[in-house]
């Protein structure tokens, strides 16, 4: 390999900006045993989308920073992560693998020191605040909400980047020698056999999932929808996050009073972005929205609000019971394991399921076993 960019804390960092060098650091990677993975992405926040702005990989001693803007096929690195013979160690790796998976990459063979951390009863899981109890290191988080998509990157912004991998075989290594003290590798396998299964797939009705505070009527929805879109399409036109061209309030004001004409509310709100106060957009959005309320007066659409995708919680003397049953043993799961990993366990939404049906589900094997012993030492028939 070439000379790396930068030593940091004694081990080599290379800066990987061309199909060559990727090749090059593949054919390194692939031979060893483990590698820490991490990635930095824009998700909506300085850029349009969910875009990956660089991948940093380490051995326990080289250190890998791939631009993934120059080097276009990164299928190379994908099959090394695919490659189930390779341990992949990562910190918190939900939104890495959705990202990994939205690329075509399903990595297998992973371990989650975050995951690692609530077995160990850890009360605060950042990859910071382990190094620093397990290890003795402190790490400069900074350049942590930094601008990922800025090219040239800056020296702070690679260190920090490298920094995220270069200690997580030493982690890893530090964590599982403790969990498997506690017997609890069989825990940590099938919860990271189950990050294997993250799998990004589209979002049906993307415009029902903003969070708006208060619930919409049919007839808003209905209107919401054209909105959207224009918006959206104006969002990735311009690369620029959906909500800094109409924010969640400013799209609350239009759908409350949609009828009236948008002059006011489109040069008069706050939340809308410079570049929509054109006469142009005015009268496309206006014919958007005159369009929308025709049709849905047309389907007679209502104007009111829809049931609640939530059943209405039971209260009654035998929900009530069950519910009580749950929560002896999620106490005493607490008193043995701690009150971080007893939601591994036994969480909340457990507890709910089971005092409005009666039925107990436990999908984790490991867990269900846990619960349906400890409720058989307390003598309660589940």
């Amino acid at each position: 390999m070439k000379e790396p960019a930068f030593v940091l804390e004694g081990k080599p960092v290379h800066v990987v900006e061309s199909a060559e060098a990727l090749q090059t650091a593949v054919n390194h990677l692939a031979q060893k045993p483990e590698l820490a993975l991490d990635l930095e992405f824009d998700q909506h926040h300085y850029t349009y989308g969910f875009n990956l702005c660089l991948i940093q990989i380490s051995d326990g001693h080289d250190c890998f920073l791939i631009d993934p803007l120059p080097v276009q096929d990164l299928q190379p690195l994908w099959d090394v992560l695919e490659n189930p013979a390779i341990v992949k160690i990562f910190h918190h790796a939900n939104n890495d693998l959705m990202l990994l998976s939205m690329l075509g990459c399903q990595v297998r063979n992973i371990v989650d020191t975050a995951v690692a951390a609530k077995i160990l009863n850890y009360a605060k899981a950042s990859l910071g605040n382990l190094l620093e109890e397990e290890l003795g290191l402190r790490l400069d988080k900074s350049q942590q909400m930094s601008n990922w998509n800025q090219r040239p990157l800056s020296k702070r912004q690679m260190e920090y980047a490298a920094q995220d991998v270069l200690y997580l075989h030493e982690l890893k290594k530090a964590m599982v020698s403790k969990i498997e003290e506690l017997d609890r590798m069989h825990w940590l396998k099938e919860e990271d056999q189950l990050l294997e299964e993250i799998t990004f797939t589209e979002q049906a009705d993307p415009h029902l999932k903003i969070k708006f505070p208060q619930r919409l009527t049919y007839f808003q929805q209905f209107i919401l929808k054209p909105i959207y879109d224009f918006r959206d399409q104006l969002a990735q036109k311009w690369n620029l996050p959906a909500g800094q061209v109409i924010n969640t309030s400013a799209l609350m004001e239009l759908l409350n009073k949609p009828e009236q004409g948008i002059n006011e509310w489109l040069y008069h709100t706050r939340g809308i972005h410079g570049r929509l106060q054109q006469e142009r957009f005015e009268q496309q959005l206006q014919r958007i929205i005159n369009g929308a309320m025709q049709e849905a007066k047309k389907r007679q659409i209502p104007n009111r609000v829809p049931p609640s995708s939530f059943p209405p919680r039971l209260k009654t003397p035998e929900t009530e019971a069950r519910k009580e049953q749950l929560c002896v043993v999620q106490k005493a799961l607490i008193e043995k394991y701690g009150a971080y990993t007893t939601p591994m366990l036994l969480d909340q939404s457990i507890i709910t399921h089971y005092s409005q049906t009666g039925e107990l589900v436990v999908n984790k094997n490991y867990a269900r076993e846990i619960v349906l012993a400890t409720a058989k030492e307390l003598d309660v028939k589940l």
